[in-house]
């Protein structure tokens, strides 16, 4: 992969890790203390995206996040190639789904 796809592919998980982050900030859909997001937001900021990926899948499920999340988070985890991590958050959007009702 050259340098520029490489960059761009990168920055497609930032950018989806930070769509996922802000669902659970969102009042009206989750919410939880800002504190609890610092060790994400250091992960995010040096570039260890699979730290991140981690940090908000063990935030959700320690407060009990709705589906929406899971699919978010589950994206990034595809364009990493992260295929075991996908499938779990594929697990936890159904678990999610009966409680988001």
């Amino acid at each position: 992969m050259s340098d520029s796809r490489l960059t761009k592919h990168w920055k497609v998980v930032e950018v989806q890790l930070r769509q996922a982050a802000d669902f659970l900030t969102e009042p009206e859909r989750f919410s939880i203390p800002d504190r609890e997001l610092r060790d994400y937001e250091g992960y995010i900021d040096n570039n260890e995206f699979e730290l991140a990926m981690d940090e908000l899948a063990e935030i959700a499920i320690e407060y009990g996040c709705r589906s929406g999340f899971w699919r978010r988070i589950k994206k990034a985890a595809i364009q990493m190639e992260l295929k075991d991590k996908a499938k779990e958050y594929e697990r936890q959007f159904h678990k999610s789904l009966a409680s988001d009702v």
